[in-house]
């Protein structure tokens, strides 16, 4: 976390432990209120450079070359397998590209995806604790946005803003907002929003936001376990079909196309408060046979533990429950 951004948060009532806001001492009420969210739990690596964009489009899933300065994208990066490494969110910024995924897995995609930029003339950077990033949820989150005399988008992925701040639209029913921006305009437009009624949240709510929306998070623990179509990717305008070769493109495009994959992502709850990991085993509760996988799950403020799980097609309407005898599960069956 970007040092000024920690004490500026602890000024707030923020309780940091490992960088990462834990809880805030005036936890307002959220019933019916926006959400304001620290989102350093996030890393940013930077792509500049004359082939920045060309090499971008060899490596993610998604049509950079229609990426604009009002746009964003939701993408992810694959291996040649095809299986997923990291889904992540792309957003120009002037000269740059800045792609914006978990914290937990920068380094490891830095590492790796440097791999590929051989001669081309591009430089990646790890901007995480340069820029300041924040989400903005709730229905009230347009309102208090034009009070800061900030454009809300109003489509997905759109991205408004001005030189010192960049506000993106995410997916989702509920109004949710990704802003990037330096420290001293988001220290002052976090005073304005928080004065303004939005409710300072931990990353626990903004996660819970994101699992309503249906957008996938990949951790360590289940990078490279799936294709983007057990994702949803596709039906989040995260993969274009039509676009040229990119790494793991021939699978991903074999599978879209002879519709062979059996396991799809979908809402799913249970009562547990103890924290269920991501990775961690579905089975049927008749059999103990193992029929999925948890992508996310967080605590919401009811006690119930909300879930973004994977299951195989023709298991999702089994009695099921959390691997090793843990609690039953009910699976959103809309989706």
């Amino acid at each position: 976390m970007n040092p000024d951004w920690q004490t500026f948060l602890t000024a707030q009532g923020a309780r940091i432990e490992n960088g990462q806001v834990h809880a805030f001492e005036s936890a307002a009420s959220l019933e019916g209120a926006a959400t304001l969210t620290d989102l350093s739990h996030k890393g940013i690596i930077a792509v500049h450079g004359a082939d920045a964009r060309s090499f971008l489009q060899g490596q993610l899933s998604t049509d950079l070359e229609a990426l604009t300065p009002n746009s964003s994208q939701l993408s992810s990066w694959s291996s040649a397998k095809g299986r997923v490494i990291t889904v992540l969110r792309i957003v120009p910024q002037g000269e740059r590209i800045l792609l914006l995924l978990p914290r937990s897995l920068l380094a490891s995609v830095l590492k790796r995806l440097s791999m590929y930029v051989l001669r081309a003339q591009v430089k990646l950077d790890d901007v995480s604790d340069t820029l300041i990033h924040i989400g903005l949820a709730g229905d009230g989150a347009v309102r208090l946005l034009q009070a800061a005399k900030l454009d809300a988008p109003t489509k997905v992925n759109a991205v408004s803003g001005n030189n010192e701040t960049q506000v993106v639209r995410l997916h989702g029913t509920l109004p949710r907002f990704l802003i990037i921006g330096g420290f001293q305009p988001l220290s002052l437009l976090w005073k304005i929003l928080a004065g303004s009624g939005a409710a300072p949240v931990t990353e626990n709510e903004w996660a819970l936001q994101k699992i309503r929306a249906g957008e996938p998070t990949i951790y360590p623990e289940t990078s490279e376990r799936f294709v983007a179509q057990m994702l949803g990717l596709e039906e989040l305008d995260a993969v274009n079909f039509k676009k040229g070769c990119y790494i793991g493109q021939e699978i991903i495009a074999r599978a879209h196309f002879r519709g062979t994959v059996k396991r799809h992502m979908l809402q799913a709850r249970c009562d547990a408060i103890v924290k269920i990991a991501p990775g961690t085993t579905i089975e049927n509760s008749d059999t103990g046979q193992p029929v999925g996988d948890v992508l996310d799950a967080r605590l919401n403020r009811h006690g119930i533990q909300e879930m973004l799980v994977v299951l195989q097609d023709d298991h999702r309407n089994d009695s099921l429950r959390i691997a090793d005898g843990g609690p039953p599960l009910a699976v959103d069956q809309t989706r």
